[in-house]
């Protein structure tokens, strides 16, 4: 059985478009991001995904007054967490792989 690797990323953006901003965030998760923080999304995605989710931002954003970007992570491995906790295992049980 052949097995596709996915990959850790965080994408986290600042958009000025309330509008924008939402649409953006609906994407993101279709694609497979779950919310983090308000603007800052993680997800174990495919490379098609991440492929699709630069397009999404490529699209969605405006040059002149947002930012955006994709960070390659092992967040569910390497972040020490102050606060309440992420909970990947929620996140593995809802995913598809």
């Amino acid at each position: 059985m052949l097995k596709t690797k996915t990959t850790e990323v965080i994408i986290a953006y600042d958009i000025s478009n309330s509008k924008t901003r939402t649409r953006l965030f609906n994407q993101l998760k279709d694609v497979g991001m779950i919310s983090v923080q308000k603007s800052v999304m993680w997800g174990r995605l495919l490379p098609a995904d991440i492929a699709l989710a630069k397009r999404i931002l490529k699209h969605e954003l405006n040059k002149g007054t947002d930012k955006a970007f994709i960070l390659v992570s092992k967040l569910s491995e390497n972040a020490n967490f102050y606060g309440l906790p992420m909970d990947f295992a929620e996140y593995d049980q809802h995913a598809i792989f």
